[in-house]
Formats: structure tokens, C-alpha cells, sequence
């Protein structure tokens, strides 16, 4: 008979596996120690368009189908059994869960090369969405940068707005579990917002070891 994991081990597996989802532009609904609920894309406001087709005389028609068909909420459920199995929907996976796609590069049989390159092309996404951030943060604010919490179309490859974010998506860096990420919420209504991740980790007398992936993860917004 397999052994059961430990609660915590368990938590690890669910929270890399949600990490990994959050990089790929997915948000967080939902979150208990063993299962999470994930959503992407958004409900198409048929009102709306509804408005404009008859402003404009049923030329926005051929808009509003499209969009209707492509642009509904995705919703995916990640849980984690007690051996360590991972679940998308009901349906076993590997430990990584599902493949993130690779970009054109290295040849396919390089492995390693692929994921290297994988992981630069999400790292230069969230260098562009910081420029653009610091350029114009109404705009990044529109486009709900650093929002993995809510519906948006902008990938600003895994960005978490420490100023803005629900306490829960803050469990989205490693280490930081919901006790922290409370109390990082809670010191964040008392200072009115952090402006880096050094003195988020100051202020809120964070360990050492969480700096490095904040420090990557991790945009200010005023």
C-alpha cells in the first residue's frame, strides 16, 4: 500500500502546481489545502454588445459572435490526493502538471534548452509589463497588471501586485503561506502599500529566503 503524504508536502505539490497555472496567465478563485479552483479569459458582457450592434446598425454583429465564441471563462479545478497525484479536472497528471507551451527556439530535442527558454520568454513578459507599468499605471491598472485574482486578457507572465492583490493570491510566492499572507495584508493596511520587495521584506520581517522570488514575482503598483 502507497503512503500518504504529510499535509504540508501535499500543500507544496498543490501551491507548484497553481504557480505554474499563474505564469500561464491563470488566476485564482478559490484555494484550500488540497484542491484549488483556476479560471482565465472573461465573460463577454453581451449587454454591451448588444448596445453597440444596435448603434451601429448590426455591423458589430460579426464582432459580438466571434467574441462570444471565444471568449468565454475557462475554469479548471487542481486538486491533489493524499499520495501526491495531482488532478486537473478529475484526470491524473504528472507531478508538473500540464506542459507549458515552448516558444520557437532551441531544437526540440533538447529538453532542457526549451524549458531554459520557456523561462526567459516569461521573465521578458514581466519585464515588459514592468516598463509598461512604470511608463503609464493607469494603463497597467486596465490591464490589471499583477491581478492573477481577476479577468483580464494581458500577460505579464506571472506578475503578483503586492499593493492590490487579495491576501490569498499572495500565497502564490513560495514560501508564503495563508498566516503570512494574512499578516503581510494586514501590515499593507497599516502602511498604506510597499514600494519594493525589500521593504516589503523589512517591514513585514519576512525570512531571507522569500526575497529572491518576490524580488522576481513581485510589482509594486501605487
Amino acid at each position: 500500500m502507497r503512503p500518504t503524504l504529510p499535509p504540508d508536502q501535499l500543500r507544496a505539490i498543490l501551491h507548484s502546481a497553481i504557480m505554474r497555472q499563474a505564469a500561464m496567465g491563470w488566476r485564482v478563485q478559490a484555494q484550500s489545502d488540497t484542491q484549488a479552483v483556476m479560471s482565465s479569459g472573461g465573460q463577454v458582457n453581451h449587454v454591451v454588445h448588444l448596445l453597440i450592434t444596435i448603434f451601429l446598425c448590426g455591423l458589430w454583429l460579426p464582432v459580438w459572435i466571434i467574441l462570444a465564441l471565444t471568449g468565454n471563462e475557462k475554469r479548471l479545478t487542481i486538486t491533489v490526493d493524499p499520495y501526491g497525484v495531482l488532478l486537473y479536472n478529475g484526470r491524473p497528471v504528472t507531478p508538473l502538471g500540464p506542459p507549458m507551451p515552448i516558444p520557437p527556439g532551441p531544437p526540440p530535442g533538447n529538453v532542457n534548452a526549451q524549458a531554459v527558454a520557456a523561462a526567459n520568454q516569461r521573465r521578458d513578459l514581466r519585464r515588459k509589463a514592468r516598463d509598461q507599468a512604470a511608463a503609464d499605471v493607469v494603463l497597467a491598472r486596465e490591464l490589471r497588471i499583477g491581478r492573477p485574482d481577476l479577468p483580464r486578457q494581458y500577460d505579464d507572465g506571472g506578475l503578483i501586485d503586492v499593493n492590490h492583490v487579495p491576501a490569498q493570491a499572495l500565497t502564490l510566492f513560495s514560501g508564503v503561506t495563508p498566516e503570512l499572507a494574512e499578516h503581510i495584508a494586514a501590515i499593507r493596511e497599516h502602511v498604506g502599500g510597499f514600494s519594493s520587495a525589500e521593504e516589503l521584506a523589512a517591514t513585514a520581517d519576512l525570512h531571507p529566503d522569500l526575497l529572491p522570488e518576490i524580488a522576481e514575482y513581485a510589482i509594486f503598483l501605487p
